[in-house]
């Protein structure tokens, strides 16, 4: 009965792969092949090399600063309220 034998070579821009196929008698043939080669993760400008995922992780930092900053808010405002129906109930 073949045996199907999948092969791969992770690299660090690219992946490689094949699948072969091994008989019995220990002989072997390839199927198929192939290989993904992926774009740099680097962005490099006048000599200067970024990662090129920063801008995206600056907008995040900043989105997430501002929903911190907007839920900093809105909890103090409750605590607040809170704080004023606690005040008028002992002035009952």
């Amino acid at each position: 009965m073949a045996q199907k034998i999948l092969g791969l070579d992770l690299g660090t821009n690219s992946i490689g792969w094949a699948i072969i196929s091994r008989d019995d008698d220990a002989t072997c043939r390839l199927l198929h092949y192939g290989s993904h080669i992926f774009q740099e993760g680097v962005a490099r400008e006048k000599g200067n090399e970024k990662p090129c995922v920063e801008k995206r992780t600056s907008s995040r930092a900043s989105r997430r600063h501002y929903d911190r900053r907007r839920l900093h808010k809105i909890q103090l405002l409750r605590s607040e309220e809170h704080t004023s129906e606690l005040q008028s109930h002992e002035n009952i």
